[in-house]
């Protein structure tokens, strides 16, 4: 008998879920629940403009015009998702509908790392190592790499990079230009009257030490004459000075 009654209130249950739902779904069916226009946000890494937004209106705009009719679940929000994601410096979009008629549309960025000139074009190395055109319209300050000859070139100096910004020498926001040539690297540091070379091979981590080491021992005034330190020779910092 018990049995017979907890079956009789699961398919009770069960009817009004199924009611409920078939009600949702005519609701969302009828006009009240359509798209009448979107809502673009973009989430930046420190102030790095990077994603071309209005590549990103368009792309919504065609998308919401090339849909038959403006239901909520007509619409294919995960082709939207996948074409705003292969934009490029777009790192993830989210598009979801919302109470007020609204396509939501959240776009997170891609951050960059640095800089690169190379065959006398931009370039931006992204955090995980991709080289992709500079956007002409792109608002940010990063350190600016040159000597680079080709893409494969631009994608290992993430390495050095890697090392350059593990060691103790300089923070995140502390490096203007860093030049790279077959056998060593010229670190030009903002703000300082000098500039550095280093070994461009696996010995750069212990340049760095020794660069490190050597700020710590100097004042000031003794580094403001200073006009270049040489760091490739084992136990030598060789100065050059005004």
């Amino acid at each position: 008998m018990r049995k017979l009654k907890v079956l009789r209130f699961i398919g009770i249950v069960t009817g009004i879920g199924c009611m409920i739902w078939v009600f949702i779904a005519a609701q969302l069916s009828s006009n009240n629940w359509t798209v009448s226009n979107s809502d673009i946000s973009f989430e930046y890494s420190e102030n790095q403009l990077v994603i071309d937004e209005t590549k990103v209106q368009d792309l919504v705009e065609t998308f919401l015009v090339q849909q038959s009719d403006s239901a909520v679940l007509g619409m294919d929000l995960q082709l939207l998702e996948t074409s705003l994601e292969s934009l490029p410096y777009v790192a993830e979009a989210q598009v979801y509908w919302n109470l007020n008629n609204t396509l939501v549309v959240e776009l997170r960025a891609i951050q960059a790392r640095a800089k690169i000139l190379m065959e006398q074009s931009k370039f931006l190395l992204t955090q995980e190592g991709a080289v992709l055109p500079a956007p002409s319209f792109a608002q940010i300050d990063l350190p600016i790499c040159t000597g680079i000859h080709d893409s494969d070139e631009a994608a290992t100096t993430k390495i050095a990079l890697d090392v350059i910004d593990a060691s103790k020498c300089y923070n995140e926001n502390g490096i203007a230009q860093i030049h790279f040539d077959d056998k060593k690297i010229i670190i030009t540091p903002r703000g300082i009257s000098h500039n550095v070379s280093v070994n461009r091979d696996k010995r750069l981590g212990t340049d760095l030490d020794k660069l490190a080491a050597y700020y710590a021992a100097s004042t000031e005034e003794e580094l403001a004459e200073i006009r270049h330190l040489d760091l490739r020779f084992k136990n030598q910092v060789i100065t050059t000075v005004q």
